[in-house]
């Protein structure tokens, strides 16, 4: 009888899963100009109809994606917890799951008003500016989240210290500047976003690989 995969292995794996359908969703990005940002800040409600009309097809396709996103970040945190076994890590993981539900209910909520207006009822100015703050909660909980995995690194090796790094002052930093630029800057900074999601994988898995399995 074959042993289990440990925790470690199955964390590695997922990354590199996850990692290929954040590639996949800035692909569908790149070619048909859909973007996700744009949804998650406040605008006049025709300017924001306007804007879900004009890549309908596209957008169900980067919100479908997303949802594929979501499960796999959250079962990534799942065995990365297991793996770490630390109050801090458990912390994080806690925080994590909290992001994928508010992200479940942005995609949901999203799609809705887009299907709203294609039956020509615009999105009230209520919605769009709960779907605005429901945004903005979700990143700030996800910022919790990753330093308190920060937090929870072992620092016993370099690239346990550039991981913790990373994810504590790289986190805060980027929270900082994004809440900090002006409105119209916003989405353009946050376009750029998934370049930190495949930077953080990659260091997660540089370390992982070099980890023994816990015991």
């Amino acid at each position: 009888m074959s042993a289990p995969v440990s925790d470690r292995k199955l964390a590695i794996a997922i990354a590199f899963a996850t990692a290929a359908v954040l590639l996949t969703m800035v692909a569908v990005g790149m070619t048909t100009g859909a973007t996700q940002e744009p949804h998650e800040h406040f605008a006049a409600p025709d300017a924001y109809a306007k804007s879900l009309l004009a890549d309908a097809g596209p957008l169900r396709l980067m919100f479908a994606l997303d949802i594929a996103f979501c499960v796999l970040y959250t079962a990534f945190f799942i065995a990365f917890a297991r793996h770490l076994r630390n109050l801090w890590a458990w912390l994080g993981l806690g925080a994590m799951i909290v992001v994928a539900v508010l992200d479940f209910v942005e995609d949901h909520h999203i799609v809705s008003m887009l299907e709203s207006a294609e039956h020509g009822i615009l999105p009230g100015a209520d919605s769009i500016m709960w779907q605005a703050t429901e945004s903005a909660t979700k990143f700030s909980m996800s910022y919790l989240s990753l330093v308190l995995f920060g937090l929870a690194i072992p620092r016993t090796r370099t690239l346990g210290w550039v991981l913790a790094i990373f994810l504590t002052v790289g986190t805060l930093v980027s929270a900082v500047v994004g809440y900090a630029v002006p409105p119209d800057v916003q989405p353009s900074i946050e376009s750029g976003r998934w370049v930190g999601f495949l930077a953080g994988f990659a260091l997660a898995v540089a370390w992982l690989w070099h980890e023994p399995d816990a015991t």
